[in-house]
């Protein structure tokens, strides 16, 4: 080969071994986007390659302390959701959505393989939509997933949210197979707490779980938590928005 030969060479003229190490380099959904469809040697090298399993269809850009942006770019979403998604959703065993995707990914399939969400950056008006509305979502929730993790938009003037509350309820009731729950504690500047000691004694039960994080308001939520409901917990972080000595009877 000469030099002008060498000189000339471009990324087709390398051998599939050193594309496969370039592709495992790329961020899955830029891989994605940038080289399916490109030919059918990148198809099928990229699909072999990442063994997609998991899929983040977030990108997160901190803007200040409190402001931070998870959507992707519009056309990237879209070419994600119609033209790759359908070809890989029945092998994901990990999914990562913010609000502005949540209904493009949840029209897609059943993702069969599931069991671990995470719903990031979501308006809590809109979070509890999609988990009383969505019918995938609600198979999802009642039938395969083993670990969720929730992330609500920040509010830095949030006293306890009926709504946030109302979730969490309606999480623990509805995620049967439900071993490993985060909610709210993804990031260290967005912990919204919970207002839990309020619930009925019979509105919840959650007895699957092993692992748990949550923010709450006092120690009441605290003691309601360890009330005999979880059964089989073996880890528990809790983190207490104030710390009073007003506590209720279940602490004599």
């Amino acid at each position: 080969m000469d030099i002008f030969e060498k000189n000339n060479l471009n990324i087709l003229d390398l051998p599939d071994e050193i594309l496969l190490i370039i592709f495992n380099k790329l961020n899955t959904i830029d891989a994605l986007y940038s080289l399916v469809d490109v030919n059918e040697r990148f198809n099928r090298l990229v699909f072999n390659a990442l063994h997609i399993h998991n899929l983040d269809t977030t990108n997160m850009v901190i803007r200040s302390y409190y402001d931070r942006r998870f959507s992707i770019d519009d056309n990237i979403l879209s070419k994600i959701c119609e033209k790759i998604l359908p070809r890989i959703y029945h092998q994901l065993n990990e999914l990562i959505v913010e609000q502005n995707s949540v209904k493009h990914i949840f029209r897609t399939g059943n993702y069969p393989q599931l069991d671990s969400l995470s719903l990031i950056d979501f308006q809590k008006e809109i979070l509890f939509q999609y988990l009383t509305g969505n019918r995938i979502l609600h198979h999802l929730l009642t039938q395969q997933i083993q670990h969720l993790n929730i992330d609500v938009s920040y509010d830095p003037n949030s006293k306890g949210s009926k709504i946030l509350s109302s979730i969490f309820a309606l999480i623990l009731f509805k995620c049967q197979r439900l071993i490993n729950l985060n909610i709210c504690q993804l990031f260290y500047d967005r912990k919204a707490p919970i207002r839990i000691s309020k619930f009925p004694s019979t509105s919840c039960t959650y007895s699957t779980l092993i692992k748990l994080k949550v923010n709450v308001i006092t120690f009441d939520d605290c003691l309601y938590l360890l009330d005999g409901r979880l059964e089989h917990l073996s880890t528990l972080i809790i983190d207490v928005k104030k710390i009073s000595f007003n506590f209720s009877d279940k602490n004599k």
